[in-house]
């Protein structure tokens, strides 16, 4: 029977009992280095919105004064805010509930939902869930994408029929430091 030593042993049992930890620590456990893989992943500034019609008119929405966030996770959730900055509001006692509804749903739109991928043909499709427009409750919404740098994503709709007779809106967003 070998001789075994005792300070090979007991180096043995401590190395084994660090292995797991190791492992961990070089990215064999899923971490924040999943994200970076995937460029859409972080909160992004709306700079700047222009909607195109069929005839090469080009309208800016809220007044051209637009501000708005896209928020994209590593699991596939997205969600989305604009709104019209500068807007104004009638006095609330003296404004009907109506008025004072259209002052602040016309100049504001949110929705969210999980979100896919497809890079061969540049488009990421928004798969509405919840939205302040009821209509897109339940809907795809793709968006073909550029990505200009690590920090800029131009983002385009479908022409939207209801919209400028099949206008198609441009969206630029510049990613929020601190990701």
């Amino acid at each position: 029977m070998p001789a075994t030593n005792p300070s090979i042993c007991g180096s043995m049992r401590s190395l084994l009992r660090v292995a797991p930890v190791l492992a961990f620590a070089a990215g064999c456990a899923p971490g924040p280095a999943a994200e970076t893989d995937n460029p859409f992943v972080g909160a992004w500034s709306l700079a700047s919105w222009e909607s195109r019609s069929a005839d090469g008119e080009v309208t800016l929405p809220y007044d051209g004064n637009p501000a708005g966030q896209i928020t994209y996770t590593a699991d596939g959730r997205m969600s989305a805010q604009l709104m019209q900055v500068g807007r104004e509001f009638p006095d609330a006692a003296e404004a009907g509930g109506q008025e004072m509804r259209d002052a602040i749903l016309g100049g504001f739109f949110s929705y969210y939902g999980a979100y896919s991928v497809d890079t061969e043909a540049g488009v990421v499709t928004h798969h509405v869930e919840g939205a302040l427009l009821p209509g897109w409750v339940g809907s795809d919404r793709p968006r073909s994408f550029t990505f200009d740098g690590p920090g800029r994503l131009i983002l385009n709709t479908e022409p939207d029929p209801a919209r400028g007779g099949g206008a198609v809106g441009t969206l630029v967003w510049e990613r929020v430091s601190g990701r």
